[in-house]
């Protein structure tokens, strides 16, 4: 890559980040812009101004060698309309139909159903025309970049569109529309053009799949081995395999030819954020963890089910540090169940990332529940972009 730098792009649900590096993956600098969101009836859940959001991010810098993006998945845009997130709740009783029409559908995709978040749903809830090209999140601001739109092979997958099975988008589940050329995870879908971003030319742009993906890649799990379990918005057990595994759990393709697969719930941070907001003193994530510190363990025979959001054995003893202790406890017994899942009950070095990695407490008690060390690491998805794009890259 010579002097240039490695621009990495994380379209993240929360934020849009940006970051740069130089070609030795030291990061040089870093911006990011929350994403806006518009809700409407129904369960509407639309993103607000893309393309001012990334402007926002965008370094103003001609020494660009290549550029490499991640994204969050399932959230698209259909051209001149808005941009659908994956957090839309209208598409339930698509996805039920489709289980009914595509009782194969777990041979094909990532996931083991068609659920309302995925593409596929959403495409079936509310069909576009004929000929319409339907972008993903990444796939459009490519479009913008290159003059192509291209995805690749592990967001595809994410869509329920795209067949591991057959390489190629399923027939079975896609429509009328127009969809992206799909190259491998980690591979240059194309060389950048004059364009409204602002950009340089003749820049090779290098799709890095989805966040999880370009995380463990950042941490780089496939010379490290073991397992990622991410300590964060949702709590997320995350493995490379030397070849795609069998229908049951979420799985992928993963850059060098390799595969990946992961258990993740909705819960995590989300419950957190939850105690924040409800428990008495715990109005700060360090008043929280202060809390659950001084409660023993057990929490005098308190229990919670992250599930379902209930206590089991609540009684007037129970204090606001029980509550707080519980809800960690709750999580890690559920996040243990996860890894177990996914290890197949062998042992197996574990990390942990994400902002709850940072928490001593929640770390130790994971380890208790788990039987065994975790060790921290940093499993950043710009980092493993810009791993992905230095090590695709030839010039």
């Amino acid at each position: 890559m010579g002097d240039g730098v490695i621009l990495a792009i994380d379209l993240g649900s929360t934020s849009f980040k940006a970051g740069v590096y130089d070609h030795r993956l030291r990061a040089v600098w870093e911006r990011s812009a929350p994403v806006r969101y518009r809700y409407g009836s129904g369960g509407r859940v639309e993103l607000v101004d893309v393309d001012a959001t990334l402007r926002r991010i965008l370094p103003r810098r001609r020494d660009l060698s290549v550029i490499a993006i991640t994204s969050q998945a399932q959230t698209f845009t259909v051209r001149g309309r808005p941009f659908i997130s994956w957090q839309d709740g209208r598409a339930v009783a698509a996805a039920a139909r489709l289980r009914r029409r595509l009782p194969d559908f777990a041979e094909h995709c990532s996931f083991a159903e068609p659920l309302p978040a995925l593409l596929v749903s959403q495409l079936h809830h509310a069909p576009v025309r004929r000929g319409e090209w339907v972008l993903p999140l990444p796939t459009y601001f490519v479009n913008e970049w290159i003059g192509e739109p291209v995805i690749d092979d592990n967001l595809a997958a994410m869509t329920g569109l795209y067949s591991l099975k057959l390489h190629d988008w399923w027939s079975p589940a896609c429509g009328e529309e127009r969809l992206p050329r799909v190259i491998p995870v980690g591979t240059v879908a194309g060389l950048t053009r004059r364009n409204r971003f602002g950009l340089p030319t003749g820049v090779p742009v290098v799709l890095a799949g989805n966040d999880q993906t370009a995380g463990a890649f950042g941490a780089r799990l496939e010379p490290n081995g073991g397992t990622l379990v991410t300590l964060g918005t949702a709590q997320v057990a995350y493995r490379v395999t030397r070849r795609l595994t069998a229908a049951g759990l979420v799985r992928g393709p993963y850059p060098d030819g390799l595969a990946y697969e992961l258990v993740a719930d909705g819960c995590g941070g989300n419950w957190i954020s939850w105690a924040l907001a409800n428990l008495r003193n715990c109005a700060t994530p360090d008043e929280f963890f202060a809390a659950a510190a001084q409660a023993p363990k057990g929490c005098c025979g308190l229990e919670f089910d992250p599930g379902t959001g209930t206590w089991r054995g609540l009684g007037l003893h129970h204090n606001t540090a029980d509550l707080a202790r519980s809800i960690l406890e709750g999580l890690c017994r559920q996040l243990a169940g996860q890894v177990r899942q996914l290890t197949r009950r062998r042992r197996d070095r574990i990390w942990v990332a994400g902002g709850g990695a940072q928490r001593a407490l929640w770390r130790n008690m994971l380890a208790r529940e788990l039987g065994q060390p975790v060790q921290r690491c940093s499993a950043s998805p710009l980092l493993g972009a810009a791993r992905m794009a230095g090590i695709s890259f030839t010039p």
